[in-house]
């Protein structure tokens, strides 16, 4: 009698082992589930300043773009059409903007201000033929500013005619951040 109750006990401590270690492996698992969860679902750590043939381009478009940064001080006054257009972001969350082009512009000027170093967005940008010229982060023009500011030019004539489409994606943001996106045709 005495021994089976031994038995019995060790059984039940060994089971009590197993136990701990299914409630380890259990606290691993959800760790590196939670783990994965927060890894942003898009990381684009490449900006472009020049779209390449690697990216997406319709065979008919032909026009590459040049992109720099720009200060708020423009010495071009002579704005052909401006949009401007204010929004409230998440993080996750993806916003397209689109923006009708005519013929004969120069260049285009964007401005994506959200204004709160703490929240981080990115702009990437696509031509009416659906090539990607870029994505954008705040650092872009050497400063960290809650701001991604930038000229568009094209390698050779005018900006391409039509509806460009501008995505504002919220990499990092704390509860909603307010933005305001400008583009100017110039």
């Amino acid at each position: 009698m005495l021994e089976t109750m031994a038995i019995k006990l060790i059984c039940l401590d060994f089971l009590g082992f197993l136990g701990d270690i299914m409630e380890a492996w259990k606290v691993c698992v959800l760790c590196i589930i939670i783990g994965l969860m927060a890894v942003p679902a898009v990381s684009a750590e490449n900006e472009y300043a020049v779209n390449s043939a690697a990216e997406d381009t319709s065979a008919s478009a032909g026009v590459e773009y040049i992109v720099s940064p720009w200060t708020e001080n423009s010495s071009d006054t002579d704005v052909t059409f401006s949009v401007r257009s204010t929004q409230y972001i998440i993080q996750g969350q993806t916003i397209k903007h689109y923006v009708g082009v005519g013929s004969g512009i120069n260049y285009l000027e964007v401005d994506l201000n959200w204004g709160d170093t703490s929240d981080s967005l990115t702009l990437s940008v696509y031509t009416p033929s659906g090539s990607k010229v870029g994505t954008y982060r705040d650092n872009y023009d050497g400063s960290v500013n809650g701001r991604i500011c930038l000229d568009i030019y094209p390698s050779q004539g005018y900006v391409e005619q039509g509806t460009w489409q501008f995505k504002v994606y919220g990499e990092s943001v704390s509860g909603s951040q307010s933005y305001t996106l400008n583009v100017y045709q110039r």
